[in-house]
Protein backbone atom coordinates (compact mmCIF):
# COMPACT_ATOMS: atom_id res chain seq x y z
CA UNK A 1 0.00 0.00 0.00
CA UNK A 2 1.76 3.29 -0.60
CA UNK A 3 0.84 6.54 1.32
CA UNK A 4 0.99 10.04 -0.34
CA UNK A 5 2.18 12.75 1.67
CA UNK A 6 -0.41 15.72 1.38
CA UNK A 7 1.95 18.16 2.25
CA UNK A 8 1.15 22.09 1.85
CA UNK A 9 3.31 23.99 -0.41
CA UNK A 10 3.41 28.05 -0.87
CA UNK A 11 1.55 29.39 -3.67
CA UNK A 12 4.94 31.08 -4.99
CA UNK A 13 6.75 27.70 -4.92
CA UNK A 14 3.70 26.04 -6.65
CA UNK A 15 3.72 28.56 -9.45
CA UNK A 16 7.61 27.90 -9.94
CA UNK A 17 7.51 24.10 -9.75
CA UNK A 18 4.72 24.64 -12.35
CA UNK A 19 6.65 27.07 -14.79
CA UNK A 20 9.77 24.66 -14.58
CA UNK A 21 7.42 21.61 -14.89
CA UNK A 22 5.77 23.09 -18.39
CA UNK A 23 8.69 24.05 -20.01
CA UNK A 24 11.13 21.41 -19.42
CA UNK A 25 9.89 19.49 -22.35
CA UNK A 26 10.68 22.44 -24.58
CA UNK A 27 13.67 22.79 -23.25
CA UNK A 28 14.51 19.46 -23.57
CA UNK A 29 13.73 19.26 -27.26
CA UNK A 30 15.90 21.99 -27.67
CA UNK A 31 19.07 20.88 -26.11
CA UNK A 32 18.13 17.97 -27.54
CA UNK A 33 18.12 19.31 -31.04
CA UNK A 34 21.23 21.27 -30.67
CA UNK A 35 23.41 18.44 -29.56
CA UNK A 36 22.14 16.31 -32.81
CA UNK A 37 23.18 19.45 -34.98
CA UNK A 38 26.54 19.75 -33.32
CA UNK A 39 26.91 16.09 -33.45
CA UNK A 40 26.16 15.93 -37.14
CA UNK A 41 28.32 19.12 -38.26
CA UNK A 42 31.57 17.74 -36.22
CA UNK A 43 30.95 14.01 -38.14
CA UNK A 44 30.16 14.82 -41.36
CA UNK A 45 32.97 15.92 -44.24
CA UNK A 46 33.04 19.45 -45.26
CA UNK A 47 31.01 20.50 -48.12
CA UNK A 48 34.81 21.10 -49.94
CA UNK A 49 36.52 18.88 -49.06
CA UNK A 50 40.50 19.95 -48.28
CA UNK A 51 43.12 18.15 -45.97
CA UNK A 52 44.28 20.38 -43.15
CA UNK A 53 47.61 19.46 -43.50
CA UNK A 54 48.14 19.40 -47.15
CA UNK A 55 45.56 22.17 -48.16
CA UNK A 56 44.89 19.95 -51.30
CA UNK A 57 41.05 19.57 -52.19
CA UNK A 58 39.57 16.13 -53.14
CA UNK A 59 38.86 17.44 -56.52
CA UNK A 60 42.48 18.44 -57.24
CA UNK A 61 43.34 14.57 -56.35
CA UNK A 62 40.55 12.74 -57.71
CA UNK A 63 41.37 14.73 -61.39
CA UNK A 64 44.82 13.00 -61.32
CA UNK A 65 42.95 10.03 -60.19
CA UNK A 66 40.94 9.72 -63.12
CA UNK A 67 43.37 9.27 -65.51
CA UNK A 68 45.08 6.12 -63.45
CA UNK A 69 43.37 2.78 -63.10
CA UNK A 70 43.46 0.42 -60.10
CA UNK A 71 46.33 -2.12 -60.59
CA UNK A 72 44.23 -4.81 -58.81
CA UNK A 73 40.98 -4.51 -60.13
CA UNK A 74 42.68 -5.58 -63.76
CA UNK A 75 42.05 -2.52 -65.64
CA UNK A 76 38.34 -2.37 -64.77
CA UNK A 77 37.93 0.41 -62.43
CA UNK A 78 39.18 4.16 -62.47
CA UNK A 79 41.57 4.64 -59.21
CA UNK A 80 39.15 7.82 -58.13
CA UNK A 81 36.24 5.28 -57.80
CA UNK A 82 37.72 2.38 -56.72
CA UNK A 83 37.02 1.37 -53.21
CA UNK A 84 39.81 -0.51 -52.06
CA UNK A 85 42.04 0.21 -49.77
CA UNK A 86 45.03 0.03 -51.87
CA UNK A 87 42.91 2.36 -54.08
CA UNK A 88 42.75 4.59 -51.01
CA UNK A 89 46.55 4.63 -50.27
CA UNK A 90 47.36 5.62 -53.59
CA UNK A 91 44.61 8.92 -53.84
CA UNK A 92 46.65 9.66 -50.55
CA UNK A 93 49.89 9.65 -52.07
CA UNK A 94 48.64 11.92 -54.73
CA UNK A 95 47.53 14.08 -52.35
CA UNK A 96 50.70 14.51 -50.67
CA UNK A 97 52.35 14.74 -54.65
CA UNK A 98 50.47 17.84 -55.14
CA UNK A 99 51.18 19.29 -51.35
CA UNK A 100 54.38 19.14 -52.54
CA UNK A 101 54.06 20.78 -55.81
CA UNK A 102 54.20 18.26 -58.18
CA UNK A 103 52.23 17.86 -61.41
CA UNK A 104 49.81 15.67 -62.40
CA UNK A 105 51.94 14.34 -65.35
CA UNK A 106 55.12 13.49 -62.82
CA UNK A 107 52.83 11.85 -60.34
CA UNK A 108 51.31 9.84 -63.46
CA UNK A 109 55.05 8.55 -64.34
CA UNK A 110 55.55 7.71 -60.51
CA UNK A 111 52.53 5.21 -61.09
CA UNK A 112 53.74 4.42 -63.93
CA UNK A 113 57.24 3.35 -62.85
CA UNK A 114 55.74 1.87 -59.52
CA UNK A 115 53.06 0.16 -61.30
CA UNK A 116 53.80 -0.85 -64.63
CA UNK A 117 51.71 0.19 -67.90
CA UNK A 118 48.26 -1.38 -66.74
CA UNK A 119 48.02 1.06 -64.21
CA UNK A 120 47.34 3.92 -67.29
CA UNK A 121 44.68 2.28 -68.59
CA UNK A 122 45.87 2.27 -71.86
CA UNK A 123 49.14 0.72 -73.71
CA UNK A 124 52.27 3.39 -73.99
CA UNK A 125 52.66 4.44 -77.28
CA UNK A 126 56.49 3.19 -78.11
CA UNK A 127 58.17 0.66 -79.13
CA UNK A 128 56.23 -2.79 -79.42
CA UNK A 129 53.24 -1.15 -78.21
CA UNK A 130 52.54 0.42 -81.14
CA UNK A 131 50.97 -2.46 -82.57
CA UNK A 132 47.68 -2.15 -80.24
CA UNK A 133 47.31 1.20 -81.57
CA UNK A 134 47.78 0.36 -85.00
CA UNK A 135 46.69 -2.73 -85.88
CA UNK A 136 42.84 -2.24 -85.00
CA UNK A 137 42.70 0.49 -87.12
CA UNK A 138 44.36 -1.49 -89.87
CA UNK A 139 41.83 -4.11 -89.23
CA UNK A 140 38.52 -2.03 -89.71
CA UNK A 141 40.31 -0.47 -92.92
CA UNK A 142 40.85 -3.64 -94.24
CA UNK A 143 37.81 -5.31 -93.32
CA UNK A 144 36.19 -2.26 -95.03
CA UNK A 145 38.05 -2.66 -98.59
CA UNK A 146 37.08 -5.78 -98.42
CA UNK A 147 33.54 -5.63 -98.27
CA UNK A 148 33.73 -2.70 -100.64
CA UNK A 149 35.36 -4.85 -103.39
CA UNK A 150 32.85 -7.84 -102.40
CA UNK A 151 30.25 -5.60 -102.95
CA UNK A 152 31.32 -4.25 -106.50
CA UNK A 153 32.29 -7.65 -107.64
CA UNK A 154 28.48 -8.69 -106.72
CA UNK A 155 26.91 -5.91 -108.02
CA UNK A 156 28.11 -6.41 -111.44
CA UNK A 157 25.79 -8.18 -114.17
CA UNK A 158 27.05 -11.59 -114.74
CA UNK A 159 28.69 -11.95 -118.45
CA UNK A 160 27.52 -15.20 -120.45
CA UNK A 161 30.18 -17.34 -120.87
CA UNK A 162 30.79 -18.31 -124.70
CA UNK A 163 29.94 -21.90 -125.84
CA UNK A 164 33.26 -24.13 -126.54
CA UNK A 165 33.56 -24.61 -129.96
CA UNK A 166 34.61 -27.90 -131.02
CA UNK A 167 38.73 -28.27 -132.43
CA UNK A 168 39.07 -30.81 -135.21
CA UNK A 169 41.18 -32.57 -133.61
CA UNK A 170 39.10 -33.56 -130.38
CA UNK A 171 36.52 -34.70 -132.77
CA UNK A 172 39.71 -36.82 -134.35
CA UNK A 173 40.40 -38.30 -130.98
CA UNK A 174 36.75 -38.76 -129.34
CA UNK A 175 36.73 -41.14 -132.90
CA UNK A 176 39.04 -43.34 -132.55
CA UNK A 177 38.33 -43.47 -128.42
CA UNK A 178 34.45 -44.54 -129.31
CA UNK A 179 35.97 -47.16 -131.96
CA UNK A 180 38.36 -48.70 -129.71
CA UNK A 181 35.98 -48.70 -127.03
CA UNK A 182 33.38 -50.52 -129.50
CA UNK A 183 36.68 -53.50 -129.95
CA UNK A 184 36.34 -54.17 -126.20
CA UNK A 185 32.41 -54.76 -125.84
Amino acid sequence: MVLHSTRMVSPLKARTNRDSAAHSPNLRFALLAVCLLLALALSSPPLFAQSEATGVTADEVNNVARDLWCPLCGGRLRLDSCELKACAQMREVIEIKLAEGEDAESIRDYFLEQYGPQVLGEPPRRGFNWLAWILPVVAVAGGGVFLWLRLQQMSRPMRPTPARVARPEADERERRLDEELARYD
